[in-house]
């Protein structure tokens, strides 16, 4: 059975280092999946640096 997401996805190959999707398959169950993680990790990643480049440039244009 397929799971929701609750944003839409689209499909890219991703070349991991031997061994690391593996290890992820092992410390998450497989009701949640590695690839599930793979793509919160990096969504979380992009929305960090958006959030902080956007501090940054308020900072910047109060010291105007």
């Amino acid at each position: 059975m397929r799971r929701r997401e609750d944003l839409p996805l689209s499909k890219h190959t991703l070349n991991l280092y031997d061994g690391d999707y593996l290890k992820l398959q092992m410390l998450f169950p497989p009701r949640i999946g590695a690839a599930k993680v793979i793509r919160d990790v990096i969504h979380n990643f992009i929305y960090e640096i958006e959030t902080n480049a956007a501090k940054r440039l308020a900072l910047m244009e109060m010291d105007r």
